[in-house]
């Protein structure tokens, strides 16, 4: 019976830990695509992709693709209540400084 009700809590365990950060993830990526269009101004036809990660630093990120930029990937944040864009970096390969992101912004 000890058994069972170890393997029954472990299982809890995992599900919640599962459902908490599908949701973080979810919200996230909703967070930031509503600032894009809602405060930034773009359309959603000019957003190609939103993916929200969980890593270790920050511990959530969102990695936005615009459409008219296939080939760079944005990187956001939310810090202090704020959605910042905290990066950018070409989808393959190094940033060696000399590409002209046009969706960089100035925070």
């Amino acid at each position: 019976m000890k058994k069972h009700g170890i393997a029954i809590f472990i299982i809890i365990l995992f599900a919640s830990i599962w459902i908490l950060s599908s949701y973080t993830k979810s919200h996230t990526q909703s967070e930031v695509f509503n600032n894009l269009v809602k405060i930034q101004g773009y359309k959603p036809s000019e957003i190609y992709s939103v993916e929200t990660k969980i890593a270790k630093a920050p511990l959530i990120s969102t990695q936005v693709i615009f459409k008219d930029e296939t080939n760079t990937r944005y990187f956001y944040k939310k810090e202090r209540g704020k959605i910042i864009q905290y990066n950018q970096a070409p989808v393959k390969g190094v940033d060696d400084g000399s590409y002209n992101y046009k969706h960089h912004e100035n925070n």
